[in-house]
């Protein structure tokens, strides 16, 4: 038989459906769960392609990728800043202290996180998540002790707005351990800022010399906060520059601080991946008994063409160009709704949010507070090619059994 009745048959018998009740409702089932399946894999692929982008640019923007210390504090950190900056890789050094402490406002105490920068000297990073008042508010000394910056969800708990008064709770220690009676300092929060990531959570800012002043290192920084080219190579930045450097020098890289955020990240992109890629699956055996049921009921036609002259071949093809249709229509309806879905799911789950009053992503439990997206030309290649393979091997054995129907037995009852 020539090959065009064969592709007009396929796409007749794709078209009609069939003439049960049920094996139109499998047909129906198949044909959704493909969409469906394809939609979401690439809905959900395309946010934790976000979760990592934004764990790249965002987290670890406020997380500098590795902060090198030195005992006592730097004594000339803006020459050794000019010397690592000049380094192969490196974006850019600048000065920070770090520290833990209690802030207390009207009797409410939170444990924070204390960093003391330069204003004139923040990396590019930190300056961006910043407000544009930052220099001005981040001065050191004065009756208020100096400026002081809380995150905005910090502020939210201690229920403080600028200008409030605040009190800073430093814990000291003293040689061998020795428990010294902390230092307190009372400020005037100058302004809030909001990162959108789980550093919000407990984070102060102050002036290099305020943080100085508090834990005893007068005008050295504690470190520097280096920021790489390659985000992944810090692990062996840090193990290099502290070989060129005295023995006083320590260093802490990202990997110790966030490295189990992105291996939950990843290890969550590949098992949400593979479950929504069993949907496919299922949708894919679906396709196989919605296939075998047309068949069954297709018989007495099957046995038709092959008394007018229809090979075991020209049957195949059929039922195959009938399975194929069915995989080409349901990846291009999910194609549709996973690219539209991943382009939108962000401000479609803050318009949610808006609507509903409600926070689906909080900083205490989530490391940021959005939902992010980030569609991927490859993800969607290789989402579409994997439903469309396993959609082609769903057809072959309904097809192969469409091909041994028996003319003689079917037609002697009709």
């Amino acid at each position: 038989m020539p090959r065009g009745p064969v592709v007009f048959l396929g796409r007749r018998y794709f078209a009609s459906g069939s003439s049960s009740r049920l094996a139109s409702f499998i047909s129906l089932l198949a044909m959704t769960g493909l969409v469906m399946g394809v939609a979401m894999l690439i809905i959900v692929l395309s946010v934790m392609n976000g979760f990592d982008r934004e764990m790249r640019t965002r987290i670890l923007g406020v997380v500098p990728h590795v902060q090198l210390f030195e005992q006592g504090g730097i004594a000339d950190w803006r020459a050794l800043a000019q010397r690592i900056g000049a380094m192969p890789g490196v974006v850019e050094a600048t000065p920070v202290s770090v520290f833990q402490a209690l802030i207390n406002a009207r009797g409410k105490t939170q444990a924070v996180a204390v960093q003391g920068l330069l204003p004139e000297a923040l990396d590019s990073a930190m300056a961006s998540a910043l407000p544009a008042e930052t220099g001005r508010w981040l001065s050191a000394g004065g009756a208020d002790g100096g400026g002081l910056m809380l995150s905005r969800v910090l502020a939210d708990k201690l229920g403080v707005e600028a200008g409030a008064k605040l009190t800073l709770i430093v814990p000291r220690i003293g040689d061998g351990g020795r428990q010294l009676a902390p230092v307190m300092q009372a400020f005037t929060l100058k302004g809030t800022f909001d990162t959108h990531t789980a550093e919000d959570v407990g984070l102060a800012l102050v002036h290099l010399d305020t943080a100085g002043a508090l834990t005893g290192f007068g005008d050295r920084p504690q470190g520097l906060r280096i920021a790489l080219e390659d985000v992944f190579a810090a692990r062996e930045f840090g193990f290099g520059l502290i070989r060129q450097l005295p023995a006083t020098f320590s260093f802490i890289d990202w990997f110790q601080t966030h490295g189990n955020l992105h291996q939950a990240i990843q290890m969550s992109r590949q098992m949400v991946g593979l479950l929504i890629f069993l949907i496919i699956a299922i949708a894919a055996f679906n396709v196989v008994s919605m296939l075998i049921m047309t068949v069954v009921d297709k018989r007495p036609a099957i046995a038709t063409l092959k008394t007018l002259g229809a090979d075991n071949g020209t049957i195949l093809g059929v039922f195959f160009i009938q399975g194929t249709l069915i995989g080409l229509v349901g990846c291009a309806a999910g194609l549709v709704l996973g690219v539209l879905g991943a382009l939108y799911v962000s401000d479609l789950v803050a318009w949610l949010e808006q609507l509903l009053h409600l926070r689906f992503l909080n900083t205490e439990i989530y490391p940021i507070d959005y939902l992010p997206s980030q569609l991927r030309r490859a993800d969607v290649i290789t989402v579409v090619a994997t439903a469309l393979a396993l959609n082609f091997l769903a057809t072959l054995y309904p097809a192969w059994k469409a091909a041994r129907v028996r003319p003689a037995e079917i037609l002697r009852y009709e």
